[in-house]
């Protein structure tokens, strides 16, 4: 049910109080109206109409009284009835005067006027009369004339009399009732003040206490690693409203997140064992051109000795032209094997230069590979960013709404409690990303050493390249001459009076083929020496994949808490 839909939750508490303030100002401007009515009515009462009643009673009295001295000074002439008769006619004008400043009623204001004629009746026909010496007309007066205008008066004023005490009775009943209905009134309103307050406390409570209980089972399930559920709804723009879109927004992200680690885990762990395959490949091609190394090398010696024993019978050519020309045949056979091993060589130099490429090549993969790989643990460290940004944002909030459950009071003590848990389950959150930035800065730190492991590999490898494609060229030159040599040779045999005139040309040229085997022999040297680093990097290369396999596996475990 929707009460109130405010932007804060101060705003619905004040709201709520403000209903039920209202409702008792209500109550009391009732009652205020209802005993202002008491009032008046009671004050007409004081007033008016009970002055009014004594005021005929005692007129019609009065005029008894008068009577009576009237008849006692006609009896017996005694002066001391007139002075009293003075005395009761000045009241009577009291009297008279209050009754109409009391009452315009016409009636009233006819009744004065024949009191006053009568009291001008009983002087002049009355008392002038007796005072004349005439007695007897005195008296027939007072029997005849005053008498029955006295008794008109008194009759007179006993109806207005009985006239007043009717009305009193009757407002007086009319106040019973009144009180009766506005104690009743009063009651019926007393309860339908605390039947809504309550109401409006019962409500108020679950429209705070509902969502923040929903929000907390919430939390307690991200806590757990279950990010599978939908977005908790909320209808209300307060504070609360607020939380509760910041928990769907967190548990969304975090979904979002442990998908995408997910997927950078498995890439990351099938890249790591692609990363291990290819090191394996490389140790393996780096063996075989170790193996072919070792061979060119030692067919680089042994032409090498071949040349230098070359050039020692070449220093005695000049003077044993007859014994040179009875070996010239054997060392056409030896010229000849040794273009043999020289053609061979040169194969296998050309074998070893596609060897290389090929390493080259895997190495320059594996490097781009672990490059692509730390780029994706950077992204990783980005989404971590964020997670940690809306623990600390969640924190904040709950908060913010536990200084507002402060403010509340009594009413927000609930509210406090909850946004307790809420603030430490987002520190929860913020020490899981922690432990998560932990591992993925390893992560990042491993696939580094690695890369810069790859990089240096692959560095020796384009100077191993570069080395075995010059020694490639120098076999194509040491095979150049050796087919020269050859040639040479079969012309020496043939005509060994050539052979004596450029004897020094041909001495020159073994000198030659010397130095380039020598040269030839170093760079193979440092060929193979390049590859056993190569193999090194490799082994190395094969050990950090394995750990950063390892890695993704605690990775993916960290990950498999979670519950999408």
């Amino acid at each position: 049910m929707k009460l109130f839909q405010f932007k804060r939750l101060r705003t619905k508490i004040l709201a709520g109080f403000s209903i039920i303030i209202l409702l008792v100002i209500g109550f009391g401007l009732y009652n205020f109206l209802s005993q202002e009515k008491v009032n008046k009515d009671t004050e007409s009462i004081v007033s008016e109409q009970l002055p009014l009643l004594i005021a005929d009673e005692r007129a019609a009295f009065t005029i008894a009284e008068m009577i009576a001295l009237t008849r006692g000074y006609v009896i017996y002439g005694d002066p001391e009835y007139l002075e009293q008769f003075d005395q009761y006619a000045e009241e009577l004008e009291e009297m008279e005067k209050t009754i109409l400043a009391l009452s315009d009623n016409e009636q009233v204001k006819q009744l004065v006027e024949k009191g006053d004629e009568w009291e001008t009746t009983v002087r002049d026909q009355v008392f002038d009369v007796y005072k004349n010496g005439n007695e007897d007309q005195a008296i027939s007066n007072l029997s005849l004339q005053v008498k029955p205008l006295a008794r008109e008066l008194m009759n007179g004023f006993n109806e207005m009399a009985e006239h007043r005490e009717s009305e009193i009775k009757s407002v007086g009943d009319g106040l019973v009732t009144s009180g009766k209905t506005t104690q009743l009134t009063s009651v019926a309103i007393s309860i339908l003040v605390a039947v809504l307050g309550i109401l409006i406390a019962i409500m108020t409570a679950r429209m705070i206490t509902n969502p923040v209980s929903r929000v907390m089972k919430r939390m307690k399930l991200v806590a757990e690693g279950d990010l599978s559920h939908e977005p908790l709804k909320v209808h209300s723009r307060d504070e609360v409203g607020q939380l509760v879109t910041a928990v769907n927004q967190m548990n969304e992200n975090m979904r979002e997140l442990v998908t995408e680690i997910t997927s950078v885990s498995t890439t990351v762990s099938g890249q790591s064992e692609e990363l291990s395959q290819s090191a394996n490949e490389v140790k393996e091609g780096s063996n075989q051109v170790a193996v072919t190394m070792e061979e060119l090398s030692s067919g680089s010696e042994s032409q090498a000795n071949t040349t230098t024993d070359l050039a020692a019978s070449m220093a005695g050519f000049t003077d044993k032209i007859k014994e040179a020309h009875e070996n010239g045949n054997t060392i056409h056979e030896k010229s000849e094997r040794v273009l043999e091993l020289s053609e061979e060589g040169n194969r296998m130099m050309n074998s070893s230069i596609t060897q290389m490429n090929k390493i080259d090549s895997i190495v320059k993969n594996a490097v781009d590979k672990v490059k692509g790989l730390d780029n994706q643990s950077k992204e990783i460290s980005k989404l971590v960013g964020v997670i940690k940004d809306i623990a600390e944002q969640t924190n904040l909030l709950a908060l913010n709404a536990a200084i507002e459950a402060a403010r509340a009071g009594e009413q927000g003590k609930g509210f406090a409690v909850v946004a307790d848990e809420v603030r430490k389950l987002a520190e929860q959150v913020s020490s899981s990303v922690t432990d998560i930035t932990g591992i993925v800065t390893s992560i990042q730190e491993e696939s580094g050493s690695v890369a810069e492991a790859l990089q240096g590999g692959y560095d020796e490898v384009e100077n191993g390249t570069a080395q075995i494609k010059t020694t490639g060229k120098t076999f194509d030159g040491i095979n150049y001459s050796i087919n020269e040599m050859v040639d040479s040779v079969t012309v020496i045999t043939g005509n060994l009076t050539s052979i004596v005139e450029k004897s020094g040309q041909m001495s020159q040229s073994i000198e030659d083929i010397a130095a380039v085997s020598e040269e030839s022999a170093a760079g193979i040297e440092e060929t193979s020496a390049s590859i056993q680093q190569t193999s090194s990097s490799m082994e190395e290369i094969a050990g950090r994949s394995t750990e950063l396999s390892k890695l993704a596996e605690n990775l993916n475990e960290l990950i498999g808490r979670f519950k999408v």
